[in-house]
């Protein structure tokens, strides 16, 4: 369990590097290459899984919805600009290399919509037809738990000026907080959360764990807004914002990660991958992470900025 520990973190800082590398060079080609080769490897693996059980997945087809998608978000879609993203903006203009007129940059949220109106359509041309219904299911459950998520994450990151502390935040309050739920759950773990997914964590490890998030947006956020003389005032008027907004990631986080657990168990292996020695594969790196995005989305639509 160390060494699963210390790969983790090696992970962390590994995407922290591309973050930092396209933050200096005031870029977001690296973290959309990064998005792709996650989203198109955690494809695989979940298809693997899905496999084992007999059940149908497109992979193809989610591959090929997962480039188009990831490159609509570089390419053409204006980053989020509601709520409380729009004083995030500050002037600032997002890399683009086109620019495109009328409506056509902003669809990002309709995306869900025609998915669920293609896919019913395009699994018609399949003759196997008992399996029709599980097989437009599961395509569909997929593209909302791996691929949309990933997009609205790279749609966070082209926020213009704050796109990236938004991600260092995300990162910061999901990854502390499973920090915090392995130390504090193997030292003061009694009770098990949800023994049938997780057999390890514990309902005193996920309480630390969200406090370990609340800190970690905390300071995310106050250290963003120092580096930046009060760019991301818009969000953080008090230091506590953070700490209340890292407490959703947080709950995000872990939701994810068993989500992933479920998948793990269903298909009766305990690493999605072996990508990485000791620890697993994609999914295994990214399953606390994906779904903070989307959550964070909508609370700065609603937050009182």
């Amino acid at each position: 369990m160390g060494k699963r520990f210390l790969f983790g973190f090696s992970m962390f800082f590994a995407l922290v590097g591309v973050l930092a590398l396209d933050h200096f060079l005031g870029v977001t080609w690296g973290f959309f290459a990064l998005c792709v080769c996650m989203t198109l490897g955690g494809i695989h693996e979940l298809s693997r899984m899905f496999r084992f059980r007999g059940l149908p997945l497109d992979a193809g087809l989610l591959s090929f919805t997962a480039v188009l998608v990831l490159c609509y978000v570089q390419l053409v879609a204006e980053p989020p600009r509601f709520g409380a993203f729009e004083a995030l903006w500050a002037g600032g203009t997002p890399d683009r290399l086109f620019e495109f007129p009328g409506q056509a940059a902003h669809l990002m949220l309709i995306i869900p919509l025609l998915v669920a109106v293609l896919y019913p359509l395009i699994g018609l041309s399949s003759r196997d037809v008992s399996n029709l219904a599980p097989r437009i299911t599961n395509n569909l459950g997929i593209f909302l738990y791996l691929i949309f998520p990933i997009a609205i994450i790279l749609w966070i990151r082209r926020v213009p000026n704050a796109g990236e502390w938004l991600v260092y935040f995300l990162l910061a309050a999901s990854r502390l907080g499973d920090v915090g739920a392995y130390l504090m759950g193997r030292a003061f773990g009694r009770h098990k959360l949800i023994p049938y997914l997780s057999a390890g964590k514990t309902i005193e490890g996920a309480m630390f764990g969200l406090v370990f998030s609340a800190a970690g947006g905390m300071v995310a956020f106050l250290w963003g807004n120092w580096a930046t003389d009060g760019l991301l005032k818009p969000v953080v008027v008090e230091a506590w914002y953070g700490a209340v907004l890292g407490l959703f990631v947080g709950i995000a986080a872990q939701a994810g990660d068993l989500v992933e657990s479920g998948f793990k168990r269903a298909a009766g292996i305990k690493d999605s991958g072996q990508l990485v020695p000791s620890f697993g594969g994609i999914m295994d790196i990214i399953d606390n992470f994906m779904l903070t995005g989307p959550l964070l989305i909508v609370v700065l639509a609603l937050w009182p900025a």
